[in-house]
């Protein structure tokens, strides 16, 4: 107890045991704040004995950066008859830390002159940890139930987007510098950075990632095989045999780093990354694991997005070529026929002597003959243009956004590939034809007709085709005996495409019909003119 100067417990024994025993701390001071009295809680909680404590400040236990700042805050205030409460970091004897809840009463004489203090301390360490993990696992929930929202339908149009939004959520949510997705080729060559994350302040690195060697990362690429999650918590200190990788950290400032595997189907997909610095961040065992379903989010989201991409591709896409089908290519035809579009251009290929090739080298000749005209086809058309097989030896391309004169370019970059690859095989020769959407009002079907229309001629005329010059001569000599034949033609064609409107036949059909009406008098060449002109009846 202190001097009877400073307190006056006479008759108050219980008071005095009271004091004693609390299971708070109580330390008493006089106006000066010099120590005069702890009881037995407050020895406990900072490890020192009224002796060790007598007569110094409460300043003695201040572990707070600001802990000046705050003691003169907080003196000011009870300096002034005031009762003050807050939270300070202190430090024990041993040099342990821990967080203390407090109350400071100033206690006055009978003039109303401050002549004590008494201060109750807590330790609230417990507490606040606890606080601050239910916050934790709040929040953890909330960005967990934002980040499962988000990619529950996922697309080709959004699924980029709502895979970086969820980068960014993790990411912040672990207070992390940078996180990202990297995926392996089909071969395991090379490395991309796909998806990204950075934040505020720090810069970018994806554009620098692409088509990476997977040699850069050969010693991770075993641990990563094996479904290893890969932490380093300092790249100086990581092992001789990973100094590639470690070259490469170095290069992109990573000071730390976590790697999550990606597995999809059972093959090795790719990897997440997660830049940190220790100081902010500690991936411990728990924050792992945490961090992990995470990710099993967002790889659940890529695997459900490869399933429909695969359904799509077996809905649209052609199985001898792998290019679009006609089905795809319709859908886009109408996705496009916009005026933001304009012009669109149209081309129709077609394989000539597709069926000869069938019937004399065997259809896997042709399937060949096929599959390298969608090669062609292909390599000779820019990203956002859509190559689709049409028909059986029939196919149609879709140029957004392209004048004739740019259409015109694409057709002799296709002519040129086709004749280098005639050098190989001379079996292989298309036909084209094209035509443009310039105006809104122009029906695109129309359009669509036009260059189907074009190509069937380009087919006839085509100099590779020999049937095509017996065909066209015939019907020279035909039309220049007998112009009634030419008239009489003329009228079977308008029957034949009217027969195929009513029958609701494709263009194709439709064309092909039309080519038939053409060709059906085509027997009469060998009637010789002064018979097959004859008015009256003949006689045999």
């Amino acid at each position: 107890m202190p001097k009877k100067e400073f307190f006056d417990f006479e008759g108050s024994k219980l008071l005095v045991n009271a004091m004693t025993n609390i299971s708070d701390s109580v330390i008493i001071t006089d106006d000066n704040f010099n120590i005069k009295y702890i009881n037995k809680a407050a020895e406990e909680l900072f490890g020192y004995s009224l002796d060790e404590l007598k007569n110094k400040t409460p300043e003695i236990f201040n572990a707070e950066p600001l802990s000046e700042q705050l003691q003169q805050e907080m003196y000011e205030k009870i300096s002034e008859g005031k009762t003050h409460t807050g939270q300070f970091l202190n430090r024990r004897k041993d040099g342990s830390k821990f967080i203390c809840e407090f109350k400071i009463t100033p206690i006055k004489n009978e003039k109303g002159k401050i002549y004590t203090y008494i201060g109750i301390q807590r330790d609230i360490s417990e507490r606040i940890k606890r606080e601050k993990n239910l916050e934790f696992q709040h929040q953890f929930q909330k960005t967990l139930a934002g980040i499962s929202s988000s990619l529950f339908e996922v697309n080709e149009a959004n699924i980029d987007r709502k895979i970086n939004n969820s980068l960014a959520k993790i990411g912040e949510f672990f207070a992390v510098e940078r996180s990202y997705i990297f995926q392996f080729s089909k071969k395991y060559e090379l490395i991309s950075n796909t998806h990204e994350w950075c934040k505020k302040n720090i810069r970018s690195h994806k554009d620098y990632l692409q088509g990476i060697s997977t040699q850069v990362i050969s010693s991770w690429m075993e641990r990563l095989s094996n479904d290893e999650i890969i932490n380093i918590k300092d790249i100086n200190k990581m092992s001789a045999k990973a100094e590639k990788e470690k070259r490469l950290l170095k290069k992109f400032g990573v000071d730390s780093i976590i790697i999550i595997p990606i597995f999809i189907d059972n093959n090795l997909f790719g990897f997440f990354g997660f830049d940190y610095k220790i100081e902010n961040i500690n991936f411990n065992t728990e924050n792992i694991r945490l961090l992990k379903i995470f990710t099993d989010i967002i790889k659940n989201a890529f695997a459900k997005h490869i399933d429909h991409q695969r359904i799509l591709d077996l809905s649209f896409k052609d199985g001898l070529t792998g290019i679009y089908n006609r089905r795809f290519f319709e859908v886009e035809l109408k996705r496009l026929d916009a005026k933001r579009q304009l012009p669109l251009s149209i081309i129709v290929a077609d394989v000539n002597g597709l069926k000869f090739i069938n019937d004399n080298y065997g259809h896997q000749e042709g399937d060949k003959l096929i599959k390298k005209t969608a090669k062609i086809l292909k390599a000779s058309l820019r990203k956002e243009d859509i190559l689709a097989r049409y028909g059986g030896d029939e196919f149609a391309i879709l140029l957004p956004n392209t004048a004739k004169v740019e259409r015109e370019k694409i057709i002799r970059r296709i002519k040129d590939k086709v004749e280098d690859f005639k050098k190989q095989d001379s079996k292989l020769s298309i036909a084209l034809g094209a035509a443009t959407k310039v105006k809104v009002d122009q029906e695109i079907n129309s359009v669509f007709i036009k260059a189907d229309d074009i190509m069937y001629k380009n087919k006839l005329a085509q100099n590779s085709s020999r049937s095509s010059k017996i065909v066209y001569g015939l019907l020279n000599y035909l039309d220049m005996i007998s112009h009634e034949t030419k008239e009489h033609t003329m009228r079977l064609k308008n029957l034949a495409k009217n027969f195929a409107d009513f029958l609701e036949l494709n263009i194709t059909e439709t064309n092909r019909l039309s080519l038939l009406a053409s060709l059906h008098d085509i027997g009469k060449v060998s009637i010789p003119e002064k018979i097959l002109n004859k008015k009256s009846k003949l006689s045999k």
